[in-house]
């Protein structure tokens, strides 16, 4: 399970869209901490950063459940974007690799 986190967080640093996707999805988690207590900006942090993933990488399904976990109180505090994107990079250097193999 560690393996794979690291494995995932390798590929998404390696290319420049998910770097950016990345370093987006961390600080909106640190952000959303910090407005915890005020959910109308909360929410305006969340919608930007579902906005500029979409923009980073294209749309995935997976960012719809992740923005449904970021507004529900208490639930918000973990790290939804951030394991999204780790996840979506490792599922995409999967397929990138079964694409690159059948060439």
């Amino acid at each position: 399970m560690i393996k794979l986190f690291f494995n995932n967080f390798t590929t998404a640093w390696k290319l420049p869209r998910w770097r950016w996707a990345l370093l987006l999805a961390l600080i909106s988690d640190i952000l959303g901490f910090v407005f915890t207590f005020t959910p109308p900006v909360h929410w305006i942090i969340d919608v930007v950063t579902v906005i500029v993933l979409f923009t980073a990488i294209g749309f995935k399904w997976l960012l719809l459940p992740a923005l449904i976990v970021e507004v529900i109180p208490g639930v918000q505090l973990f790290p939804a974007w951030t394991l999204v994107v780790l996840a979506l990079a490792g599922t995409e250097n999967k397929t990138e690799n079964k694409n690159e193999s059948s060439t």
